[in-house]
């Protein structure tokens, strides 16, 4: 397995890690975008990899099930 783009919460369970790029693509939206709705609390927040939030050496990444349970929880069709 890619060591960057999978966390070990456990021994037996690995979770994995997305980049914004690959968010945007499959969502449509830009980054700014994404951004957007993590400060607003409309998104998951994602976890800073290295020294933190704003760091030019840190990375950002999202964990793949949190995006998919917040997508399944986006309202479908007209309502």
């Amino acid at each position: 397995w890619n060591q960057r783009s999978l966390v070990m919460t456990s021994p037996s369970e690995q979770r994995k890690l997305l980049k914004i790029a690959e968010i945007t693509e499959w969502l449509g939206v830009s980054h700014s975008t994404i951004y957007k709705w993590v400060s607003e609390d409309i998104f998951p927040q994602p976890i800073y990899l290295g020294p933190g939030k704003g760091d030019k050496n840190s990375a950002t990444r999202w964990v793949e099930e949190e995006v998919l349970e917040w997508l399944a929880q986006r309202p479908r069709g007209k309502e």
